[in-house]
C-alpha cells in the first residue's frame, strides 16, 4: 500500500505536488488520475494506493502529461496524440 501523504516530484525543473483524492472526478466523470499544470498538481484516485502496479502506471501517465505540457510539446499536437504518448509512457519500467 502506498502512503496517503502528498509528495513532490520534479518534471523538467518544475515541482509538482502529487495528491490522493477519494472518488476523483474530472468534468463530472470518474477517473484515475489528472494533471493540472497551471496549478502544478497531479491528482490520483485514492483507491490506487492499494494497487501499486496500477498506481505506478497512472502516475507515469500523468507525469508524461506534465512533461509534454511544461515543455510546450503538447501545443504541437492534438489531445488524441498526447494521450497516445502518455499511454505509451505507462509501459516504461525501471528496475
Amino acid at each position: 500500500m502506498i502512503e496517503n501523504n502528498s509528495y513532490q516530484v520534479t518534471v523538467l525543473g518544475q515541482s509538482f505536488v502529487v495528491e490522493h483524492v477519494q472518488n476523483l472526478l474530472v468534468e463530472g466523470e470518474r477517473c484515475e488520475g489528472a494533471c493540472y499544470v497551471s496549478e502544478r498538481v497531479i491528482k490520483l484516485d485514492d483507491y490506487l494506493r492499494f494497487q501499486q502496479s496500477r498506481y505506478n502506471r497512472v502516475l507515469k501517465h500523468e507525469l508524461m502529461h506534465a512533461a509534454l505540457r511544461v515543455s510546450g510539446i503538447s501545443e504541437l499536437m492534438e489531445l488524441k496524440m498526447e494521450e497516445a504518448i502518455c499511454v505509451l509512457a505507462e509501459s516504461i519500467s525501471i528496475k
